[in-house]
This record gives C-alpha cells, sequence and structure tokens, in this order.
C-alpha cells in the first residue's frame, strides 16, 4: 500500500496541472510585458529619430566645430527632417580639405575643418543649391542646422555636398555686441560732448552775472558760446546716428521675434509629448498592479505545492527505509556466504556435515 502511494500518488495530479496553469499565463502576462516594452522602446526613437531609418546622407563642411555635436536636429522649412551623424575631422592633408569653406576672419590654410553628416528623410527634397547654416535654437541655448532650401530643379542625392554659410550668432552674442557698441559710444562721444557743454553753461552763467548783462561784448561771447553748445550737440546727434546701427538692431530685433515662435512651437510640442508621457504612466502604473495581483494569487498555491512536495519526500523516506534494512541484510549474508566459499569451495557442490558441538560448549 505503502509503494502504490509512492509511485501512484492521488494527490499529485491536480496541483501539477494548476501549476502549469499559472506558469503557462505568467509567461504569457511576462511576453507580453516584453513586447510592450520594446514597442514603446521603437516608438520612442522613431520621435526622437526621425532619420533613423529611410535615410540619406548630405555632407557639409564647417570651418569650426563650435556647436557641432552628434545628433542635434536639421531643420527644412520650420519641420525637423533629420539630425546630424558623424562629425570627422578633415586635414590639410585629406583629399577633401579642397571643400572647405572660407572664414570671416583670416586664417591659416593649415588648418582642418570638420565634415558633419546629415541624415535626411528620402521623402523630404533639398534641391542643390541649397545652404546650410548652424543657427542657434532656443534662448536656453543649443544649435540646430538650418537648410536654406534653393530654387533649382536638380535634388542632391545621397554622399553629395551641401554648401553651408557661416554660422549664426546667438541672440546673446548679438545682445552683448550691441551693448559693447553703446558703452563704446557713449564714452567716447556721449560723456566727453555732456561735460563740455556743462562747461559752457557754467561759463554763461559766469557772463552772464549782475552788472554785466548789458554790455556788448558780453552779449556776442554769450552768443558765440550758445553757438558752439547747439554745434556741440548737432555733433552729438550725427555720433550717435553713427554708432548705433539701425540694420543690426532691425536683426537682433527680428532674432527676437523668431526665437519667441520657435519657444512657442518648443512649448506646444512638449504640452503634447507630456500628456502622451502621463498616458503611458499610468499604463505601466496599471501594468505594475496586475503583476503584483498576479504575484498576490500565485502565492497559495505556490505553497500548496510546497507543502505536497514535503509530504511526497516523507513517504519516499518511510518507503525506502526497510528497503535499505533488507538490503543491508542481504549484504550482510552475501558476505558471510562468500567467507565460507573461500574456505570450503566444494561446499558449493557438497552437502557439508555439520560439526559437532564441543562438550565444554553444552551444558
Amino acid at each position: 500500500m505503502t509503494l502504490e502511494r509512492l509511485y501512484q500518488p492521488p494527490e499529485i495530479g491536480a496541483p501539477g496541472i494548476r501549476r502549469g496553469r499559472r506558469q503557462r499565463r505568467d509567461l504569457v502576462l511576462s511576453g507580453l510585458f516584453v513586447l510592450t516594452m520594446a514597442a514603446v522602446l521603437v516608438a520612442v526613437m522613431l520621435l526622437n529619430r526621425p532619420a533613423l531609418f529611410g535615410s540619406r546622407e548630405l555632407r557639409a563642411y564647417f570651418a569650426e566645430a563650435t556647436g557641432l555635436g552628434r545628433g542635434m536636429d536639421v531643420v527644412l522649412a520650420g519641420e525637423v527632417v533629420g539630425n546630424l551623424g558623424t562629425v570627422k575631422t578633415v586635414l590639410a592633408a585629406d583629399p577633401e580639405h579642397q571643400y572647405c569653406p572660407s572664414s570671416e576672419q583670416p586664417r591659416s590654410a593649415e588648418l582642418p575643418c570638420f565634415r558633419a553628416s546629415l541624415r535626411i528623410q528620402r521623402r523630404w527634397p533639398v534641391p542643390i543649391d541649397s545652404h546650410a547654416q548652424l543657427v542657434p535654437a532656443s534662448f536656453m541655448g543649443g544649435y540646430e542646422i538650418r537648410i536654406d532650401p534653393g530654387v533649382a530643379a536638380a535634388m542632391l542625392s545621397d554622399r553629395e555636398r551641401i554648401a553651408t554659410l557661416p554660422r549664426q550668432p546667438d541672440l546673446a552674442s548679438q545682445a552683448s555686441d550691441a551693448l559693447a557698441r553703446l558703452q563704446s559710444a557713449i564714452d567716447d562721444s556721449i560723456r566727453p560732448a555732456l561735460v563740455q557743454l556743462q562747461q559752457r553753461v557754467r561759463e554763461l552763467v559766469v557772463a552772464m552775472g549782475p552788472g554785466e548783462a548789458g554790455e556788448g561784448g558780453v552779449a556776442a561771447a554769450a552768443g558765440e558760446g550758445l553757438a558752439e553748445v547747439f554745434q556741440n550737440l548737432r555733433d552729438l546727434s550725427v555720433n550717435l546716428k553713427q554708432s548705433v546701427d539701425a540694420d543690426r538692431v532691425g536683426s537682433i530685433l527680428a532674432s527676437v521675434d523668431e526665437a519667441s515662435g520657435n519657444l512657442a512651437s518648443v512649448s506646444g510640442v512638449l504640452r503634447e509629448r507630456s500628456g502622451a508621457m502621463g498616458d503611458a504612466v499610468e499604463r505601466y502604473t496599471a501594468l505594475g498592479a496586475d503583476l503584483q495581483g498576479v504575484v498576490n494569487e500565485a502565492g497559495p498555491a505556490v505553497t500548496d505545492s510546497l507543502d505536497d512536495v514535503r509530504y511526497l519526500l516523507q513517504e519516499l523516506s518511510a518507503a525506502l527505509a526497510p528497503i535499505l534494512a533488507n538490503l543491508d541484510t542481504a549484504s550482510r549474508n552475501l558476505a558471510a556466504l562468500s567467507g565460507d566459499l573461500r574456505q570450503d569451495p566444494k561446499s558449493l557442490l557438497f552437502e557439508s556435515k555439520p560439526k559437532e558441538r564441543s562438550p565444554w560448549l553444552e551444558r
């Protein structure tokens, strides 16, 4: 009865079937979770890298590497159409050095330039007379490569060169330059003119003192002083007009307007993506709660299975104890038989007579 219970236990079937079903369900949930995470990862990569798949490469040569960073956006007609891949240093001995652009400031011909690989989506055409320019992205810093499209009918193909323009200074540099020019104009023109004007006014007050107002010489001196003062004022206005560049001020205001528009568009995009990220976090929270529920539900079943295994081990121990005892007795008998055969091998074929008992052993 114990051996039948050992080899055909009636309580093993149902817990094993339930455990198999739970394992399959856990595997299905784990697979769904892994597939969901992979889909989210692919979606994030596609959103952040619009030219990750199906792109062509355009090569742009810049005189300086300042501001060039791997992964920065490439903008065409106000739309992000790709990103910057690799940035390679082109030395003077490289055959591509002939494509290096000329710098605004004098520089040695032996200095290297930098080749930027622009990954552009294939569905976006780029005319051959287009230009690429490194421009500031927003008030917060950072740069982007903006493509100024041309009007040619032919389009650039893969690995062709696109012409570049000098880097556009950021708003902070333009404002700093304008403030420096204004400070220079104040120190060089306005401050000396005000000092001279104050000195002339003081001389007029002294000249037009009591008892001398009616004299002709004093009136003539006062007239000449006033004429000189007005001439200084006219010179001051001319100097101010020459110092303040209306075109530069207009370009600064235009840059401020454009930067504010870019900031508004970026804030809109961030608002849209923040909603999507919030929904994703909620879904992940719900999925985590479901997984916790599954673990809590599987806890009692796992405990029952462990109890069944413990009972089975106890039964196996009880059944094996007599078997091991019989094996021990049989091994002893076999050892005694082998000893007898070594002493008297013919006893295996002939019956041996029992030995007579010694008389001193009898009672």
